[in-house]
């Protein structure tokens, strides 16, 4: 049975110039499989900096990585394309448990691009992914910031649930959806989480669902700022 390539799912968010910079960065790398949406940063003024986020206008890139290649590029985005800087953006992977074979083939041929930077992480951030109907993500983000949330990403999406599923939900879909993207620190997720569905739940007229992931690295904040310096 063939070798199959670990893929890692980065998750990019930064302003339409710096992005240019960024896909550039990857396609150097040979990552040319990437899917770009437009976002709103719903940072306050007072805390955009701890996303490196100054515009509130952002681009959203979902990309998808070989994991022998995860390190390299983020210590690239760090040091070349100095995303740490507030406006910048912010990079953030997730684990991929499972990709096409497509994919895996496609950059079976990158293996020979060593990694050169170890790294150990203790899984410090979540990811938190609310779909919230139409109009209600920001009722969402002003409870996620009533208990520490620093801020987020609100993304138009539309809603493709069948009949069934709208039925064992107990909710009626609607086709407009907002998806808001919430990283916060491992300790304030549940907190979050809970806030956010006492506002715009299931059982809220806001008819929200709300879940988490962790997150395995993160370029960007400014809390970072040491982790993927040159040695």
């Amino acid at each position: 049975m063939d070798n199959i390539v670990k893929t890692k799912l980065f998750i990019t968010i930064a302003d339409k110039d710096r992005l240019d910079r960024i896909i550039k960065l990857y396609k150097r790398y040979g990552i040319t499989y990437s899917c770009s949406v437009s976002g709103v940063g719903t940072a306050s003024n007072s805390l955009l900096s701890y996303f490196g986020l100054d515009e509130i206008k952002k681009n959203v890139v979902f990309t998808i990585v070989p994991d022998f290649l995860e390190t390299k590029i983020m210590h690239d985005l760090h040091n070349k394309l100095e995303i740490y800087k507030p406006g910048n953006g912010i990079c953030f992977s997730l684990n991929i448990t499972s990709a096409s074979r497509y994919l895996s083939n496609m950059y079976k041929g990158l293996n020979m691009l060593k990694e050169e930077y170890s790294m150990e992480n203790e899984k410090e951030y979540e990811l938190i992914v609310l779909i919230v109907s139409e109009g209600y993500a920001s009722i969402a983000m002003d409870a996620a910031k009533r208990v520490g949330a620093s801020g987020g990403t609100l993304i138009n999406g539309i809603g493709l649930g069948t009949k069934e599923a709208t039925k064992f939900l107990g909710i009626t879909i609607e086709p407009e959806k907002d998806v808001v993207l919430i990283l916060v620190p491992k300790e304030e997720k549940r907190k979050v989480m809970e806030e956010i569905t006492s506002e715009v739940g299931l059982s809220k007229e806001g008819r929200g669902i709300c879940f988490s992931m962790p997150v395995d690295n993160v370029v960007g904040l400014t809390q970072n700022i040491n982790f993927f310096k040159n040695k």
